[in-house]
């Protein structure tokens, strides 16, 4: 339901934007989508804690929390900002690491290769 509209809004409104200038490949964009999709968003946002969950035993869970800070709920916008910046730092520090979703474990965006 809001799930469909958002991933078609992002689909059209953020992927070529954020595309061009974020650093990001376009499967890294796709895998932050697809962790977003998985955290069953509904109405266009995703409740917080599910997230705090999904990456409680994440090395870098510290840091999420704190960065999500008290918001109960995450737009995809706010969401993709999130994960684009966490995954640029990594691909910064780990520049041979090729991160990918296929797997299905979404915690690779927060996690120590």
């Amino acid at each position: 339901m809001g799930n469909n509209n958002i991933t078609s809004t992002c689909n059209q409104n953020i992927s070529q934007s954020c595309q061009q200038n974020s650093g990001l490949t376009q499967q890294e964009f796709e895998g932050i989508k697809n962790v977003f999709n998985s955290l069953l968003p509904k109405d266009g946002v995703i409740n917080t804690e599910k997230l705090r969950k999904l990456y409680r035993d994440s090395f870098d869970a510290p840091k999420l929390n704190n960065e999500i800070g008290d918001r109960e709920t995450l737009t995809f916008e706010e969401f993709y900002e999130l994960m684009r910046i966490n995954m640029l730092e990594k691909k910064k520090k780990f520049p041979n690491v090729e991160f990918n979703d296929e797997d299905g474990n979404v915690q690779c965006f927060f996690c120590q290769p």
